[in-house]
């Protein structure tokens, strides 16, 4: 399984924004600069952030974006839900399949309910971890 860069930019934008929560909003194409990444794609990811409430923007010459809340606050499964759009591994849970049942298919999945427990861990995973978690990562002790 793999993320898509969408989300591997927007967590990487989130923790930049992190770690200057509470100083005011950072322009876009600082933090594009600051992670070496294509300020074009940055504009859609941050968009979404910005419609799923995780930043928030201000326009004008001290303008930019913000975390909408503190780092601690803000899961990684609320990055990639808001980019990707499901934590899924499967379609037929992506589609509201419930414990044991698949909505794709005519006959069966033999193999649902261990979808269903890798999705359980991956989202647990993914909401047990915060932006500021990630924060503390690569900063002296």
């Amino acid at each position: 399984m793999r993320f898509s860069t969408r989300s591997e930019y927007g967590i990487r934008i989130m923790v930049r924004l992190g770690r200057s929560y509470g100083d005011g909003p950072v322009p876009l194409n600082e933090l594009a600069d600051q992670e070496g990444l294509p300020l074009s794609y940055l504009e859609q990811i941050a968009g979404q952030l910005r419609r799923a409430g995780l930043v928030a923007s201000r326009m004008g010459v001290k303008g930019g974006y913000a975390l909408a809340r503190r780092p601690e606050a803000i899961s990684m499964a609320d990055i990639v839900r808001s980019l990707e759009g499901s934590l899924a591994p499967v379609s037929c849970l992506a589609e509201g399949g419930g414990p044991g049942e698949c909505t794709h298919a005519d006959t069966p999945c033999s193999a649902h309910a261990f979808w269903e427990q890798l999705q359980g861990s991956i989202t647990a995973t993914l909401e047990s971890v915060s932006v500021a978690d990630l924060m503390k990562e690569g900063q002296p002790a």
